[in-house]
């Protein structure tokens, strides 16, 4: 009787303790997961606490290098603001400027040297036939249809009615599988393009170069900076290649056109027929106010972009826009 009631006592108190020990084993078990989340939560916290850091460091400096930018043209508009090339200052790109533990480069690039999708239309929301025509001679030499151009116009006037058979108000945008609609104003970005009938993926691409979005509609297009597919667009006459040819002589020799004039007195040009020229010289300039700062930061092994749109007005220097998409 004792016998069989003692070896029942021990059987429950070995049967406790097993039960401690996987208890003990398991707390050990729970303790160590809990100890492994903390530690790994604040390996966590302390990359993006240094990863903010480094982007907070890297945009301290992409802003230095917008000063800097906006000082050369502030000094250009003060000391040879009436004509603007490709010789001057502000267009030769900025070295990589050490900093610690990475270095900052950029270049300078002149958007009034495009055409500005905002002309197309007047102050007074009316069509520009000059600009319209021109784009539609641009849009033919990228190998785009001419039409096209009554989309870009429909993309920002108030109305809601098609200019033409290529155009498109609500309805057409409203009819797409995933649905949109027209802001009926000024662009904002060439790359709003992206979004209107007939540029969508690759045909954007063609036209991206040579356009650009300024904030007003009553601008010229600089000849002195203006790629060579932009000036040969004005006659068919013009082969771009001769013209890039061209530019690149004129580059190299430090020329550049002082007024529209001269560019109508250049082998090639003088053949283009009077009519064109009284037609479009009304949209070209040889001065620049807007431009674009590309500014890359290089910390560690990182590399960061950053775009800044500058509008120059007399001899002020703002920054209109800035932009953290990788260019």
């Amino acid at each position: 009787m004792y016998s069989k009631s003692t070896q029942r006592l021990g059987s429950i108190i070995k049967s406790q303790q097993g039960i401690a020990l996987i208890t003990i084993l398991m707390l050990v078990a729970l303790a160590t997961i809990l100890a492994a989340t903390i530690a790994k939560r604040q390996m966590y916290t302390s990359e993006n606490t240094a990863y903010l850091m480094r982007q907070n460091q890297a945009l301290l400096y992409a802003k230095s290098a917008e000063v800097f930018f906006a000082e050369l043209l502030q000094d250009d508009a003060e000391n040879a603001g009436q004509v603007d090339h490709l010789q001057e200052n502000w267009a030769k790109p900025m070295p990589p400027f050490p900093v610690e533990d990475g270095y900052v480069s950029g270049v300078l690039q002149d958007e009034s040297g495009k055409f500005n999708l905002n002309s197309l239309l007047t102050t007074e929301d009316q069509v520009n036939e000059k600009a319209k025509k021109y784009f539609e001679k641009l849009l033919q030499r990228v190998g785009l249809p001419a039409q096209l151009s009554e989309a870009v116009i429909d993309w920002q006037d108030a109305d809601d009615e098609p200019s033409g058979a290529m155009g498109a108000e609500s309805s057409y945008y409203q009819g797409l599988p995933i649905p949109y609609l027209p802001p009926n104003s000024l662009f904002h970005s060439a790359e709003e393009l992206k979004q209107v009938r007939g540029f969508e993926g690759a045909k954007y691409q063609q036209i991206a170069p040579y356009v650009s979005a300024l904030p007003k509609r009553d601008t010229t297009i600089n000849i002195n900076t203006a790629p060579a597919l932009v000036l040969a667009s004005f006659d068919e006459k013009l082969d771009v290649v001769a013209v890039q040819n061209l530019l690149d002589r004129r580059n190299a020799n430090l020329e550049h056109f002082s007024n529209v004039n001269a560019l109508w007195e250049l082998d090639g040009f003088q053949a283009v027929d009077s009519a064109i020229r009284n037609e479009f010289t009304s949209l070209l300039g040889v001065q620049s106010h807007y431009f674009k700062a590309k500014i890359e930061v290089v910390l560690g092994e990182r590399k960061r972009q950053f775009s800044s749109d500058l509008v120059r007005s007399e001899k002020s220097v703002n920054v209109s826009g800035r932009s953290l998409a990788p260019f």
